[in-house]
């Protein structure tokens, strides 16, 4: 084969066929064509980088043999009708571990296409990729370790979105070290390959077992805290008081009094301070509260959290949407950043949508707004945009969460509505946000 691994799947998804695959999807074909690229360039990096693992390339030969010989390559269009594009799906899902859903939100942005189309094509061209890697396994015959040497030896034209730009690791923070092969056939592959010895598990067990220890040291620190003395929570209005402890009077006052006056104003003065180094500002998120959700789980957020004012809000029967005023009720996110003049979403960003999207799944009839907002430094037109394509980023990453689309609305405000002068870089910092409103309770 005279082109590479990306140049040959890049061509498989030809005019045709991305008309077909934007009809079945209902996005504009410029759309899909850039996330067939862009996605093209992702899968083909990371097969490459599974084969550098123990026993990788024997999983991915045993995959491309059966993605082949299910003739996948002329059934792009349809594969949704098959369990090929789910396949697919499973096997990135593995392969990106807990940047899966952040990449999946970069593809939906960067293109303007929904989370689920972005979901569909990633599932799609991780087929055809192993598909045109098991034709050209069988035309030359190739060993394991021939397949793998021919894998090992792609030119270095991979484009600019390196891995480096799917797997942002901020300062300090080590990067997660690729799963082990045996892990692949866990992480959703199932039945594909042939992996010594297998150990059946749940399905998505693999997907979400990091949020699951997450979880477990979350309530164990919270226990320590409590049995020790380390540090006092309060109870949250409506919920009960954490580990079923009845909270003293003067903690519930704190707690009420604190989140009411939170959640009724447009948003209280910042309190914090501004980091150089991020060129970020670090806010002071107050005392910590349990949220109980309906679903059974908690969540340990600060006093003066984006969590615990937006849960208020939804929770309080007294508090109500205004419905002429639409200046009022909006909450600043406290812990979502962006990188510099871009609108990708930083790794520790993460966190804080998962937060807000286990909430709003807390309270199914709310629909609310996401607002993006820069400084006032550059060009407005730019700065609109900038900030518009801000918001739909936070908003699609909700809807990748599960957030149905229909609760959820983005819009761009550039440089407007300020919360302080952009005279110095600590309100430059501030004014840079997104913003979180209740539409509908």
């Amino acid at each position: 084969m005279g082109k590479s691994l990306l140049q040959t799947v890049k061509s498989c998804f030809t005019a045709q066929q991305i008309s077909q695959i934007s009809a079945t999807v209902r996005e504009n074909e410029a759309g899909v064509e850039q996330v067939v690229n862009q996605a093209s360039t992702l899968v083909v990096q990371h097969l490459i980088a599974r084969t550098e693992r123990p026993g990788g390339t024997e999983v991915l030969a045993t995959l491309a043999q059966e993605a082949y010989r299910a003739d996948v390559l002329h059934h792009l269009a349809d594969l949704h009708t098959t369990n090929w594009q789910r396949r697919g799906l499973d096997l990135m899902q593995g392969l990106l571990g807990d940047a899966y859903a952040l990449t999946l939100n970069r593809l939906s942005v960067s293109a303007y296409v929904e989370p689920t189309a972005a979901r569909t094509l990633l599932g799609t061209v991780a087929a055809a990729t192993l598909a045109a890697l098991g034709r050209y396994a069988a035309e030359q015959e190739l060993s394991v370790q021939q397949l793998s040497a021919y894998l090992q030896n792609q030119p270095e034209e991979l484009g600019a979105m390196g891995t480096a730009a799917w797997h942002p690791v901020s300062a300090g923070t080590p990067e997660l070290a690729p799963r082990p092969a045996a892990e692949l056939v866990r992480a959703g592959v199932g039945s594909w390959g042939t992996s010594p010895t297998p150990e059946p598990v749940d399905s998505g067990r693999a997907a979400t077992s990091l949020r699951w220890q997450w979880g477990l040291l979350l309530l164990l620190a919270v226990s320590l805290g409590y049995y020790f003395g380390h540090e006092r929570l309060s109870a949250v209005p409506g919920t009960a008081a954490y580990a079923g402890t009845a909270p003293t009077p003067s903690a519930t006052t704190y707690a009420a009094n604190e989140n009411t006056a939170s959640a009724t104003a447009t948003d209280p003065a910042a309190t914090g301070h501004y980091d150089s180094e991020s060129d970020s500002y670090i806010y002071d998120t107050g005392q910590p509260v349990i949220l109980q959700l309906t679903n059974g789980t908690t969540q340990k957020v600060g006093a003066r959290s984006t969590e615990n004012r937006l849960y208020t809000f939804l929770s309080e029967p007294s508090i109500q949407v205004d419905p002429v005023n639409r200046t009022k009720g909006w909450i600043n996110f406290d812990r979502v950043y962006f990188e510099p003049a871009k609108a990708v979403l930083t790794t520790e960003s993460h966190q804080q949508l998962v937060n807000v999207a286990g909430i709003l799944k807390s309270f199914p009839n709310a629909v609310v707004k996401i607002g993006g907002y820069t400084d006032s430094l550059g060009n407005d037109l730019q700065n609109l945009h900038l900030s518009e394509e801000r918001a739909r980023a936070a908003m699609f990453a909700l809807a990748d969460m599960g957030i149905p689309v229909a609760r959820l609305q983005a819009k761009g405000y550039g440089a407007k509505h300020s919360l302080t002068s952009n005279e110095t870089v600590e309100g430059r910092a501030l004014n840079r946000r997104i913003s979180i409103r209740v539409v509908k309770k």
